[in-house]
């Protein structure tokens, strides 16, 4: 029992004690018959809570709540009832040297009923904190059980990132061998070193968006060995501080534009990274390589993760001639 809580509950109860002996003209303002008030709210307190106790230890609030809350109720009368009795014994016949056969024909029918109303009312109290626990309880399991569910949907489409970044990338390793050799090994190198943050970072829920537009140019820089002069692209230039965007999204939209474009010397691909109004958008000309939709599974990927870290939505506007994916920057 904590102490804050056992005084809280001694004064309400003598309070009660008090407005009892009242009724029944018994009030007296000595220090002994306040020092009796308070000695027998302490006994009622004691009592029901080592009742309530072991209620709860044999029952369950949350699996039998009402064959709990009848027993409790129905125990709690006697119980209380039964300490009255014992207190009064104690003070009277034991403390005040009363005869036992006077003692037992002074006990008052009124007394003992005032007493089981006033047990009612702490089996109230008492199951109100129960079912309030209980609620709480519940609501922080399902609380708990949501944010594993909602971490198992997060960690599972990370882990999708893995093997979309290299598949992606392969296919144009692929096509940079056929053309140049060297080339190839330099895309190759450089394909390395960016391979290494995408594992440093895939694990992260959230990073830094200076990182990943860095991280961004490196990429696109690479694409450029690829593409060369078919391929341009302008990154912002003020970025905001202390701001953060789920890990390689930004080169998963990236992976996009090249991926579902024809990039050639007469329609070179045109890459667009601008900040506006709380949100990183990727803009890029369009040279469809076919009527398919755009939506991957990288966007689809890139989508999910924000239903699960934000109230944002992604944007997404398609048109004939321009394709823009916004993201929030949170």
């Amino acid at each position: 029992m904590k102490l804050k809580k056992l005084v809280t509950v001694v004064i309400i109860t003598s309070a009660l004690v008090f407005l009892i002996n009242l009724l029944l003209g018994g009030w007296s303002s000595s220090i002994q018959n306040i020092s009796y008030y308070f000695i027998y709210s302490a006994g009622f307190y004691l009592v029901n809570w080592l009742y309530f106790a072991a209620v709860g230890r044999f029952l369950s609030w949350d699996r039998k709540p009402e064959k709990t809350l009848i027993i409790s109720i129905l125990g709690v009368i006697p119980v209380n009832a039964l300490t009255y009795f014992c207190l009064n014994l104690f003070f009277r016949v034991i403390i005040g040297r009363q005869d036992f056969n006077t003692f037992i024909k002074q006990i008052n029918a009124l007394e003992y009923t005032l007493v089981i109303l006033f047990s009612l009312v702490i089996a109230l109290f008492i199951i109100i904190g129960y079912f309030f626990k209980a609620i709480r309880e519940e609501k922080l399991k399902a609380e708990q059980l949501k944010t594993q569910n909602e971490r198992a949907k997060f960690e599972s489409l990370k882990n999708q990132l893995d093997p979309h970044f290299l598949f992606n990338n392969l296919n144009v390793l692929t096509a940079l061998i056929g053309e140049n050799a060297n080339k190839a090994e330099e895309f190759t190198m450089a394909l390395s070193d960016i391979y290494k943050y995408v594992l440093a970072q895939k694990d992260k829920e959230l990073v830094p968006l200076q990182e990943e537009l860095t991280f961004a140019k490196q990429y696109l820089t690479l694409l450029k060995m690829r593409y060369e002069d078919d391929l341009h692209y302008t990154l912002p230039e003020n970025v905001p501080e202390n701001m953060k965007i789920p890990p390689l999204s930004l080169q998963m939209l990236l992976e996009n534009t090249v991926k579902h474009n024809s990039i050639t010397r007469d329609n070179p691909l045109k890459i667009n990274l601008k900040i506006t109004d709380g949100y990183l958008s990727v803009l890029n000309n369009k040279n469809a390589k076919s009527s398919k939709n755009h939506q991957g599974i990288g966007l689809q990927n890139i989508v999910k993760r924000y239903k699960l870290l934000s109230q944002k939505p992604v944007d997404i506007k398609d048109d004939k001639e321009s394709f823009e994916v916004q993201i929030p920057i949170l």
